[in-house]
């Protein structure tokens, strides 16, 4: 009798303890899975910019300023990831640093 006491006790030891790292799992997936989606919302929110920042090449009237467009897109993915793309159209003074040897 006590021998089956004691493997009842056994038995039941682990499951709790089975339980415990079930759950300290859950939570460590939900906090991964929150940390993954964050860094993928972030990443596809940069792309949708950079796509709506190239809609410019169809609406300028400035051939120089269309002719960079053309280059960051014929180079995007040599030279450009799609958030260094993005601020290559956007900064000034690499526009200017372009044209000064590419354009006028």
């Amino acid at each position: 009798m006590i021998s089956d006491e004691t493997s009842l006790q056994k038995s039941k030891m682990p499951r709790s303890s089975t339980e415990k790292l079930s759950k300290n799992r859950q939570r460590q997936w939900a906090r991964r899975i929150k940390i993954r989606a964050t860094k993928i919302k972030r990443r596809l929110q940069i792309e949708n910019n950079f796509h709506k920042a190239m809609r410019e090449m169809c609406t300028t009237t400035d051939r120089y300023r269309q002719s960079y467009l053309h280059w960051i897109l014929n180079n995007m993915f040599s030279l450009f990831s799609y958030e260094t793309g993005l601020r290559a159209i956007h900064d000034e003074a690499a526009y200017e640093k372009w044209l000064a040897a590419n354009g006028k």
